[in-house]
């Protein structure tokens, strides 16, 4: 399983970062490979929460179904994201007391020898989700310093 840890100060208070992030409608906003989330439970994004989802990498689809799997009010957030590859992102919010947040965004991926092949191989795989990383926290830091 491959991991990557991004990081992030945002210039705005933890309770808009938080809100900007676990807001399903932003999640396409800022992910750039995820095409879409739906079939949403009523109460995304609460603990336990359901969606499908579907994202395309190197012009590959693949798709399954999401949980959340943490919910702590401007403190942690957490996706379990399963189908042909299985992903486990978590979000961490620190309040830094000064008007800005601290976010750090772990991700976990696992994708079988087909998912690979279809998207060449592991070592672009894992440049590639290395500068989609990067693009999330700068996506989401533009979203929350121009709210």
């Amino acid at each position: 399983m491959a991991r990557v840890i991004k990081s992030v100060r945002i210039n705005a208070p933890v309770k808009t970062v938080f809100d900007v992030v676990t807001e399903p409608d932003n999640w396409t906003r800022y992910v750039t490979s995820l095409v879409s989330v739906t079939h949403r439970s009523d109460d995304l994004p609460r603990k336990g929460s359901t969606f499908r989802w579907e994202y395309k990498m190197m012009g590959v689809k693949f798709a399954g179904k999401g949980e959340v799997s943490e919910h702590t009010k401007n403190k942690r957030f957490g996706l379990k994201l399963t189908g042909k590859a299985t992903i486990t992102e978590g979000y961490e919010f620190t309040d830094n007391g000064d008007g800005t947040t601290e976010l750090k965004v772990s991700v976990e991926y696992e994708m079988p020898g087909e998912m690979m092949q279809a998207v060449m191989d592991t070592k672009l795989v894992q440049k590639l989700n290395a500068l989609e990383s990067k693009a999330v926290m700068d996506k989401i830091k533009m979203i929350c310093e121009a709210v």
